[in-house]
């Protein structure tokens, strides 16, 4: 078994960097129309959906998302 080459890896891990990148530009465009967040300052959240990966701009989608606002102005 020789394992998996060069080609094999970079065609199964496209998908991931390119759902981690559409993520972080919606994050990012959504955060910077924001005011004020709900949970951490904007300067955390920031880093959170630049260094965070995949998971840290799930987690800004999940707490900071539009929908689970009750309390609008």
């Amino acid at each position: 078994m020789d394992g998996l080459d060069t080609g094999t890896i970079i065609l199964m891990t496209t998908p991931l960097i390119v759902l981690q990148l559409v993520l972080m530009v919606m994050n990012l465009v959504s955060w910077s129309r924001k005011k004020k967040t709900k949970y951490l300052n904007k300067t955390l959240w920031f880093a959170i959906i630049l260094l965070g990966n995949l998971a840290g701009n799930i987690i800004y989608m999940v707490i900071e998302s539009e929908k689970n606002d009750s309390d609008k102005d």
